[in-house]
This record gives C-alpha cells, structure tokens and sequence, in this order.
C-alpha cells in the first residue's frame, strides 16, 4: 500500500505547499490581529477617586519603623551601591529636620559604570491613571558644592510594564530641573524655562510637581522651587493610554556622577490626585 503523503513532502504539488504555507501564515496574522484588538479594546482605566498621602516621618525613631507593613506610609527602602560598598544608605535623621524633629537622610555612592547608584524609598499601591491630576511636594536638602547634574530626586513608575517607566525628575546640564520619561525611548524631555534659577544646594528647598496624565501632546508637567515656577511643558506624560501609574519613588533614584557621592534629606513628603 502506498504511504500518504505529508502536505510538506518534497512529493507534494508546489502549489499544495505554498497554499497551505500561506494559510498557516494567514492564520497566525488572524489571530496576532485578534489579540490585539482585544487589548486595544479594553477600557481606559476609570478615574481615581481623592487620594492625599503625606508624612513628615515624626512617629519613626529608628529606619525600620518607616515600614508598618500597610499603606500609611512610604514602604521600602532600596540602596543599590558599588559592588561591596556599604556607603549607600537611607535612614531617619535629627541631624537637620525642615519641620518638626526628623527627616529622612538618603546617602548614594558614585555610579560605577554599570548600574546607577540609587538611595531611595518608595509608596507602591498607588493608582493614577489617564485623565488624573497627580500633585507631589517635598523639601530637599541637597548637600555639597560639587556640580549636581547628575542626581535624579523624584520618580512615579508603572510597575506593569517592563523597566517600570514612568516620569522623572532630575538635574540637567546647568543643575535646572528637567524631566524624562524614564526608560521610555519615545520620550520628550521636559526643559527648565528660559532664565530658570538653578537647584539649590545646602538649604532646604519646596519641590512642587504637578502633572496632568495623558499619553498624547495634552499632557503637562509643571514644577515649582520655593513657588516660582521653574518648568512647564506640555507632552506625553504617561506611557501609553491604559498605563496606571502605582510607585512613587523619593531620594536620590539616581547618583550617575562616577566620582562623587550625593547626600540629600528629604522631609514633609505629600502626594495627591487634588491640588495642593
């Protein structure tokens, strides 16, 4: 009895391998489109509801009390550091406070050519979404008289997507403030305006950002240092349309100064979807 032949056997029609190469390829193309649609067509994520997070890190004696294991307060720490290098710290200081006794005191060492050196602490479980108004302020103590345009001090991040993208803010050439939106190469940087005074160094200093989230040309990121306005630009915000934001990050989120190490004090943080 003669064998059956495969629809792939060098016996087989030419014509008979190309159509059914082609409707392999055909169905693949249908069902990549559909998946597809079904993510397109999901819903945009509704809007926050009023949300107002603040600390001035007065109830913690010791670093660890900053980490209750709930939502009331910024809940990890992270050092990332030099290989080997202890220099890389965050804790609770009363060696300057803006308000009451403590602040928090974030040390990072150089960057060593590979990975940013971070000190940082963070609140996760965050929800801001398209169409939301996200307010932060803080005052920063950044300490030093060497040139600081390469320390990052502020970050919200989507954990959902790969590398965690998300807005930052950061010194630029000059030590203005500027923003990117972090590990997102589509990204427009945001500037300081034209005559911008530079971040100050060695005397405490409001941050203030506001965000508008959109992940088209509405977008709009404005920054104030000690109430004058230092940046405002209009771009995409977020990276893509159904992007929640949901971590914030404080501290030095980045030291990429090879020789020099950054220590900064933080103190008063509030985060909001409501103006502050």
């Amino acid at each position: 009895m003669p064998q059956s032949l495969s629809p792939f056997s060098s016996a087989s029609p030419r014509w008979l391998r190309r159509l059914t190469a082609v409707g392999a390829f055909s169905a693949l193309v249908a069902i990549a489109g559909a998946a597809w649609w079904l993510w397109a067509a999901r819903p945009l994520p509704p809007r926050s509801p009023p949300f107002v997070f603040s600390d001035g890190f007065e109830d913690p004696t010791k670093t660890d009390d900053l980490f209750p294991g709930d939502a009331t307060r910024l809940k990890t720490a992270s050092h990332q550091a030099l290989e080997g290098s202890a220099s890389n710290t965050v804790a609770v200081t009363t060696e300057r406070a803006h308000s009451g006794r403590n602040a928090l005191k974030f040390i990072a060492a150089p960057f060593d050519g590979k990975k940013p050196s971070e000190a940082e602490i963070q609140r996760d479980g965050l929800r801001f979404v398209k169409g939301d108004d996200l307010w932060f302020s803080a005052w920063y103590w950044l300490e030093g008289t060497s040139e600081a345009s390469t320390v990052f001090l502020w970050d919200i991040e989507s954990t959902a997507l790969r590398n965690t993208p998300g807005r930052r803010l950061f010194l630029q050439d000059g030590e203005m403030v500027a923003s990117d939106l972090g590990k997102w190469w589509t990204s427009k940087k945001f500037r300081a305006a034209t005559g911008a005074p530079k971040f100050p160094k060695d005397r405490w200093v409001e941050v203030k950002i506001h965000l508008y989230l959109s992940d088209g040309t509405d977008g709009r990121m404005q920054v104030w240092q000690d109430q004058i306005k230092v940046l405002d630009e209009a771009g995409k915000t977020l990276p893509r349309a159904k992007t929640v934001y949901d971590r914030m990050q404080v501290g030095v989120t980045a030291n990429t100064a090879r020789t020099t190490a950054r220590t900064l004090f933080v103190d008063d943080v509030v985060l909001s979807n409501r103006p502050l």
